[in-house]
């Protein structure tokens, strides 16, 4: 997704929060419906981390990416894709999922 197309990007911290906020809304029952094609951002790269209580060096360890990468996503500087990106759609639906892998 580009920064344009992003919702929150650019704007403060505070805002973006209210994008994981309202993310986070939906019922866990509405998230496990997302078709894997749903584009992800650096909304959902936050409320993921928000769910499974990871910081960013183990989220971004789970996902097989560099920590800065990551911060990227979630600034909106670029997208996940591939396993990274189906990762996350499983985090949205079933964060203890990811927990279980994340390292200790």
């Amino acid at each position: 997704m580009s920064e344009e197309q992003t919702p929150y990007w650019p704007c403060p911290r505070r805002a973006r929060d209210t994008w994981v906020d309202r993310l986070l809304e939906h019922s866990r029952a509405e998230l496990a419906n997302l078709p894997l094609e749903t584009p992800v951002d650096g909304t959902h790269v936050t409320a993921v981390m928000r769910l499974t209580g990871l910081d960013r060096f183990r989220m971004a360890r789970l996902l097989g990416v560099d920590p800065v990468t990551l911060d990227r996503w979630e600034r909106g500087v670029g997208a996940p894709g591939g396993a990274a990106r189906t990762l996350l759609l499983i985090g949205l639906s079933f964060p203890e999922t990811l927990r279980i892998f994340a390292d200790p």
